[in-house]
């Protein structure tokens, strides 16, 4: 699973969980201002299922890059 960050058309940060067949499996419920409260979002969401997170190749969590990916183990 891969959870996605990127910014909307309102220039907020969201996130969406991806099952491995692209398949939208959790959405984030509102959109952040800033990209550091979307990131701890996605930490929190991280441990309430307690699967760690790989960084794939396209950077890590406190890089600045739009479309950010980050893997989940299964």
């Amino acid at each position: 699973m891969v959870f996605h960050l990127y910014q909307d058309i309102r220039n907020d940060w969201r996130w969406y969980l991806a099952a491995p067949n692209g398949a939208k499996l959790a959405t984030a419920a509102e959109g952040y201002k800033r990209r550091a409260d979307c990131v701890l979002a996605i930490k929190r969401m991280r441990e309430a299922v307690a699967a760690p997170v790989f960084y794939d190749n396209f950077g890590s969590l406190a890089d600045t890059t739009y479309g950010a990916r980050l893997a989940v183990a299964n």
